[in-house]
């Protein structure tokens, strides 16, 4: 668990966080052109991170054990926004395999299902 928590945060979850703050965050909230040049190195790091990642789920369903763990959702944190990001998931067919496995999760498609929680604001086209 451990390992997974510590090599996704400075891999695979730093690339994710990287494209969708230009793509997304900055977008939505108006704080700034997207900064192609980070926009290509997060991408570039995705595809290192990715490989890696897709190697393992290959092998197996989840990351840590027979089912899902923290380790998995802390993976995944940037992915329910990739419509806006636009990260490569469809070329790793593992790794998309596996979120589509987090999406079938109810809490996680729809975590604010029965809070108000306000919308987020659109992104804005760049």
């Amino acid at each position: 668990m451990i390992r997974w928590l510590s090599w996704g945060k400075e891999n695979f979850v730093r690339a994710c966080d990287t494209v969708h703050f230009e793509r997304g965050t900055k977008q939505r909230y108006g704080i700034g052109p997207i900064d192609q040049g980070k926009v290509e190195d997060g991408l570039a790091e995705f595809g290192i991170a990715a490989a890696i990642l897709e190697a393992e789920l290959a092998r197996r369903e989840w990351l840590v054990g027979k089912s899902p763990s923290y380790a998995d959702f802390r993976m995944a944190t940037f992915l329910p926004f990739n419509d806006v990001a636009g990260l490569p998931l469809g070329d790793y067919p593992s790794v998309s395999g596996w979120y589509h496995r987090l999406e079938a999760i109810e809490a996680w498609r729809d975590p604010f299902d029965g809070l108000e929680a306000p919308l987020l604001p659109p992104v804005k086209p760049a």
